[in-house]
C-alpha cells in the first residue's frame, strides 16, 4: 500500500510518500499553491503518479486540543477529496520545526506520515 501525507497550508502544502511495505517515509517537493483547487489538481497528478491507496492529513489542532481556523481548512480540502480517495488525519500539533536548512512544510509533513505508520503497526 502507497500512502501519501500532507501538511496543508494556506499557500504552502509539504508532502510526504510511503510504501508501506518499506515503512520508510520520504519528504517530496512542498508545493505552493494560490489556492486548494490548484493544490488539489496537483494532489491528484500525485496520486496517480505514485498509484496511492491512502492518504494522510495533518490536523492542525489548538494546543489545547480543540479545533481552529486551520482546522476548517484542512477540512475543506478533505471534502475535496472525499470521492478521490480514502484519508485519515492525524494530530500535527509540534511537528513544525524552525530549522531554516530544512524545508519544515516537508518534515512536519514527514513527521505526519510517520505517526500514521506507528500507528498503523499497533
Amino acid at each position: 500500500m502507497n500512502v501519501l501525507a500532507l501538511d496543508i497550508g494556506l499557500r504552502r502544502t509539504g508532502v510526504a510518500f510511503a510504501d508501506v511495505s518499506t515503512g520508510v517515509p520520504v519528504a517530496l517537493d512542498t508545493i505552493h499553491h494560490k489556492s486548494f483547487d490548484e493544490l488539489f489538481l496537483r494532489i491528484k497528478k500525485i496520486l496517480e503518479d505514485k498509484k496511492v491507496n491512502h492518504m494522510v492529513l495533518g490536523l492542525p489542532l489548538l494546543p489545547s486540543g480543540d479545533e481552529g481556523e486551520q482546522c476548517e481548512h484542512v477540512r475543506n480540502f478533505a471534502n475535496l477529496l472525499e470521492n478521490v480517495i480514502t484519508y485519515s488525519t492525524v494530530d500535527e500539533r509540534y511537528t513544525s520545526f524552525s530549522n531554516r536548512e530544512v524545508d519544515s512544510d516537508a518534515s512536519a509533513a514527514v513527521h505526519i506520515l510517520q505517526t500514521y505508520l506507528d500507528c498503523s503497526e499497533k
